[in-house]
C-alpha cells in the first residue's frame, strides 16, 4: 500500500501552485483552494492499521488535535489542546476519549471515521465544522449506542433534514444543538411537525433547534 508523506505532499502542492493560471481562472484563490484541500484531506484521512495496531481512541484524539481542536481524556479534567502536548506514550486501556470540541475547525465527514469505535465520549461539540455533513452521523453509534454520549452539537454545520433520521436514533442524547443550520431552519420554518419528529424519538433531549427556540425534554 503506497505511503504519501509529508515531504511529498508538499512537493504536489508545490508542483500544482507553480502551474499558470489565465487570468480568468484567478490562478492566486486556485492555488490557496488547492493547499487547503490538501491540508484537509492529509488532516481527516484515516490510517486503518494504526487503527488496529493503537485502538480507537488516541487516534481520534490525535485527528481532533490535528485539526487544531481540544480533547479531554479519562481520569483528567483538562483540556489537550495541542498535538504536540498529547501523551505518545500511553496505551493503557483506561486512557480514553472522554470530551472533543473541535468547534470551528476543518474537520470533515471522512475524518468521523476515527470515532465510529469509540465508546465512552460524552460531549462533542463539532460547531461552526462547515465541511461535517448527513454522511458524519452514523459514525457517532461508537459512544451513543454504549449510553455515554449525553451532548452534541452540530450548530452551523452542513447536515441537512435527511439527518433527522440518523439523529433520533442517538438515544443516549440529553442536549442537541442543530441551531444555524441552513436547510433545517428552513425546514423548521415551514414545516415544524417534521421538527418535532425528534422530540417524539428523543423524549428525554433538548433539543436546540434556533439561537432562542427549544424543543425541551418532556417532563
Amino acid at each position: 500500500k503506497a505511503v504519501v508523506s509529508t515531504q511529498s505532499t508538499g512537493r504536489m502542492i508545490n508542483t500544482i501552485c507553480s502551474l499558470k493560471f489565465s487570468p480568468a481562472t484567478n490562478g492566486k484563490t486556485g492555488c490557496r483552494n488547492i493547499v487547503g484541500y490538501m491540508r484537509r484531506w492529509k488532516n481527516n484521512r484515516v490510517d486503518e492499521q494504526r487503527l488496529k495496531y493503537m485502538g480507537a481512541d488516541k487516534p481520534a484524539a490525535e485527528w481532533i488535535l490535528l485539526n487544531r481542536g481540544k480533547v479531554k481524556m479519562s481520569g483528567s479534567n483538562k483540556w489537550i489542546t495541542s498535538y504536540w502536548d498529547f501523551p505518545q506514550d500511553v496505551f493503557s486501556d483506561s486512557f480514553r476519549l472522554t470530551h472533543i470540541d473541535a468547534s470551528s475547525t476543518e474537520v470533515t465527514s471522512v475524518g468521523f471515521r476515527h470515532i465510529k469505535n469509540v465508546p465512552y465520549i460524552k460531549a462533542a461539540s463539532f460547531a461552526n465544522c462547515k465541511y461535517v455533513d448527513d454522511s458524519a452521523l452514523s459514525h457517532l453509534h461508537g459512544s451513543a449506542d454504549t449510553g455515554s454520549l449525553k451532548v452534541l452539537n452540530l450548530s452551523n454545520t452542513s447536515i441537512t433534514p435527511l439527518a433527522l433520521y440518523k439523529l433520533a436514533q442517538l438515544q443516549s442524547l440529553k442536549h442537541l444543538d442543530i441551531s444555524e443550520c441552513r436547510a433545517l431552519a428552513q425546514l423548521a420554518a415551514e414545516n415544524p411537525e417534521v421538527i418535532e419528529y425528534l422530540k417524539d424519538k428523543l423524549p428525554k433531549c433538548t433539543v436546540v433547534i434556533s439561537s432562542n427556540k427549544m424543543l425541551r425534554e418532556k417532563v
